[in-house]
Parts: C-alpha cells; structure tokens; sequence
C-alpha cells in the first residue's frame, strides 16, 4: 500500500465502517429497545480498538474542547462517587448511579470515528428515515389502537416522551438538511419529511417535551445558521409559527394546560398529577440542596436523601411518594455532586460551543448539534435527559457525532505512516 492510496482505505476500512454503523444503531436502539443499545456499543467499542490508525486519532482527538469539558465531568462523577462511598452509601447504589452515566462513554468513540463531514451527513440522513418509519409506524398504531403506553395513544417507541423527541429531532434535522441543499428531489423529500414528522409532532403527540425541543433547537439552528437580515426576520416569524401551531393543535393545547393547571393545583390535589409530584420534589430538593449546597450528598445518594426529607414532611398521600429522580437534571447533579458537579456540566458545554468550526462559524452539522444539546439543555429543567437512559444515549451520540471536528492533514499524514508500517 502507498502513502497516496492509506488515507482513502482507513477512510473506508471494515473497522471505521463497523464503528459508525454501531453508533447509529445505538440510536435506534436508545429509542426502541435497550439489548441492541448494550450490543451496538460492544461492538463499537471493539471496532474503534481495531482502527489501524488509532493512536494518531487518539492524538488529533485529545486537543478537542469537548473532550476536556467531558473528561472534567467524569472525573467529578468518579470523586463524587468516592465521596458517597466515604459518607457510608451502600456500594451497590453508588454503582448503580455510576452505571446511570456510561452513556458519557460513547462520546469520544463518537469524536474518533465521525471525523468526515460524508460520515456524520450520512448519520443525520439515516435518522432522519428512522424518524419517519417510526411516525409512520405510529400513525399505523392510531389506526388500530395499538400503544406501548397505557396513558398515551400511538406510542411505538420506548415511551411518549422519547418518541417526541425522536420526531423533533428528525424535523430539525430533514429541515436543516432541506434548507441547505441544492433544489431538486432530494431538497423536496427532505422538506417532505420535516413537514410530515412537524405535523406528527404537532398534532398527534402527547410528549410536551418533543415540542419545547422542536421550538428551541429551531431558535437555536436559526441563530447559528442565518446571519444580519435573514437571521433577524426568522426570529420574527419563528415566535408567528409557534403561535399559529399552538392555536391549530387542540392536543398541544390540551397538554400545556393540563401540565399548567397540575403545577398551579399542586398544593391542593388530592391525586397524584405528573406536574404535581413534580412541584413537591422539586420543593424538598431544594431543602436537600440547601443543606449541602457545596459537596452534595454523593453519587447514589440523592435517593436515600429524599426518602428521608420526604418521610418528614409528609406521612401519606401521593405527596409522600418517594422518587430517585428530582426530574431537573441539574438539581439532580448538584443534590449528588454538589458545585463541582454543576461547573463540570457547565464546562461539557462551553466545550460543545467552542468545539464548533475554529472559524466561529458552525457548519451545518455543528449547528445541529448545538441545537440539540440547547433543546436537552431546556427540557432539562423539567426531566433529567442528560441522565436517563433513552434521551441520554440519543443526546451522547448526537453531539459527539455532529460535533466532531474534521480530520486535518496531519492525522492523514500519521495514519499513512502507521498503515505503511503495519503493511510492512
């Protein structure tokens, strides 16, 4: 093999192929059925470990801000972990709460192994038919009363909140797709399918948070992607559309106000709503935070921490349920991971901002990312999707995936060097 000819043959070499194929189906797998996401990500891994030029990739991914900002987020969930094993937490909670965060591991597989702008644009295009087999799928389900979800109608996937962001997602990515690429039949079907999966979206689901994401990511991707007029007369009209979505769907309408008339009835309900235990857990994490603002209770110990608050403050009643998630995310960190915890989230995101083209301006697919983790961000504030397993897998890859920098010449130069010596 010649130095001309490595390049173009690890760039299509059966391990790299392997590696991106698995980290798609880790996707799929986080929105339909867990075995495939553990098998996928085996195979990932042992795929990136079989890359001939893995050491110079290793090399060219260590200088990438978001890798700093991950590495800082684990190691404080290492030490907090420490921490709740020296304050007497049972081992077995703390690993269980460690294990909650090995999602994080795939990130920098997916800086590795996503270093092509053809890689990471086949990625989105292949989420994009997923997003549109599963709406199809939940149409299909409608029609004949089928439903994962006791509660809610049409569920195909994991759960209704996953399955709307599933379809956010998707309209973010066919519309970005659709804006961006040249006219003809693909512009048409891309524009097609974010319209079909908008109206999913709008009309027929129930997850309140696959429209908040829709709505932030669209903000975001506007922001990052438009510039001087264009940029001023979207956000103009974006606020318009999402007036006009909201009056037409009488099932957005329904389950704002619902959540909306749970949170304000909270205090005197005398059943249990979703909104409603939200309101009592958030008030007693905020006592629980306020007790040890700065160390936190440790990895594993936010659980134990509330059942004992909880128990104090109520002797029954759906108020009195325990929980092991305070649904915000980042009470959740600081209750377990204190201040450090909170600046090390803080950190994994300013190196997503920064991780974006040294340009300053974000491409396409760098865009779609920090869309993405703004969406997370937000939604955020009401569950704990950096955390739990589907929309922490789905949120993991996307990022690593669309915020991966492009291979430079010098990893080029070094993976040529490294295949000539393995051909020799």
């Amino acid at each position: 093999m010649t130095a001309a000819e490595a390049p173009a043959d690890l760039r299509t070499g059966a391990p790299l192929r392997v590696a991106r194929v698995a980290a798609f189906l880790v996707v799929i797998g986080a929105a339909v059925t867990p075995p495939l996401v553990s098998l996928a990500s085996i195979v990932w891994l042992a795929s990136v470990l079989r890359l001939p030029d893995l050491r110079a990739r290793f090399v060219w991914l260590r200088g990438q801000p978001l890798l700093r900002g991950w590495a800082v987020l684990v190691a404080v969930l290492l030490l907090s972990a420490v921490y709740g094993l020296g304050r007497g937490l049972p081992p077995a909670e703390v690993g269980v709460a460690l294990l909650g965060w090995r999602h994080l591991l795939l990130l920098p597989l997916a800086l590795l192994v996503f270093d092509e702008v053809v890689a990471q644009r086949r990625f989105v295009l292949g989420f994009v038919v997923f997003a549109v087999v599963a709406a199809l799928a939940a149409l299909l389900a409608l029609a004949v009363g089928f439903s994962k979800s006791e509660a809610f109608s049409g569920v195909v996937l994991r759960n209704q909140v996953t399955q709307a962001l599933v379809f956010a997602a998707g309209t973010l990515m066919a519309g970005a797709l659709a804006w961006r690429t040249p006219a003809g039949g693909r512009r048409v079907a891309l524009a097609l399918a974010a319209l079909f999966l908008l109206a999913v979206l709008v009309f027929l689901q129930t997850g309140r948070s696959g429209f908040v994401a829709l709505v932030v990511g669209a903000g975001a991707l506007l922001v990052l992607s438009t510039h001087g007029r264009t940029r001023l007369v979207a956000l103009v009209v974006l606020p318009v559309a999402v007036a006009a979505l909201v009056a037409a769907s009488p099932t957005l309408q329904q389950r704002f106000a619902q959540g909306l008339s749970e949170a304000r009835a909270a205090a005197q309900a005398d059943t249990y709503t979703s909104m409603g235990i939200r309101r009592v857990i958030w008030d007693v994490t905020g006592e629980l935070v306020a007790a040890r603002p700065l160390a936190g209770y440790g990895l594993g110990g936010y659980a134990p921490a509330y059942a004992e608050r909880i128990a104090q403050r109520y002797r029954d009643g759906w108020q009195a349920t325990p929980t092991t998630d305070p649904h915000n995310q980042y009470l959740y960190l600081w209750a377990e991971a204190g201040v450090a915890g909170l600046l090390a989230l803080a950190l994994l995101l300013a190196g997503a901002w920064r991780q974006r083209s040294r340009a300053g301006e974000p491409a396409l697919h760098a865009a779609l990312g920090l869309a993405l983790l703004a969406a997370w961000c937000v939604n955020s504030l009401f569950s704990s999707h950096f955390q739990t397993f589907n929309e922490g897998h789905l949120i993991v890859v996307f990022a690593g995936v669309l915020l991966a920098r492009e291979r430079i010449a010098g990893l080029q130069a070094s993976a040529a060097r490294t295949s000539l010596r393995t051909a020799s």
